[in-house]
């Protein structure tokens, strides 16, 4: 089984979908990276509330293992705590990965690019912190180290 990462908003701070879609697309343009999406929902009223998208740092015809695979979901009912979150606050969890194995470096590049265009989000990576976007920029400014998904931030 593998490891997950999670783009998490406060209750109430998620973004629609459809912002989350197209800012992922943009990103990937200013990366160059490469992008596809698939298996959109819609609700009755034609709102987006969930799609999959697909990044690569190389195309996908290459190598479909270099590639990384997420699921964006509009804000629901659905919220997650923390035992060990001082703030006591409730996250959504609007972007969901699938396993990351073997790419985390692309994982970096996308964690990095997504908490710059939003900051009041956090990613949790299925351990006891959240990577904000001052640990990413600590990362990003220090010499790679390719486990960094797995070591806490405060470490740093």
């Amino acid at each position: 089984m593998g490891i997950s990462t999670f783009l998490l908003f406060k209750r109430g701070e998620s973004v629609a979908v459809n912002d989350l879609l197209l800012n992922i697309k943009n990103l990937c343009i200013r990366e160059n990276l490469f992008f596809d999406s698939d298996e959109e929902k819609f609700n009755d009223k034609g709102t987006l509330k969930y799609s999959r998208v697909y990044i690569s740092d190389i195309s996908f015809r290459e190598n479909y293992s270099r590639q990384l695979c997420f699921s964006l979901y509009d804000e629901s009912y659905e919220y997650v705590s923390f035992k060990w979150d001082d703030t006591h606050s409730e996250y959504f969890k609007a972007v969901v990965s699938d396993d990351f194995c073997d790419n985390e470096d692309l994982l970096l590049r996308f964690a990095y690019g997504i908490l710059n265009i939003y900051p009041i989000a956090k990613i949790w990576i299925e351990e006891d912190w959240f990577y904000t976007l001052e640990d990413l920029k600590k990362i990003v400014n220090t010499s790679y180290n390719n486990n960094w998904c797995y070591d806490n931030p405060s470490n740093l």
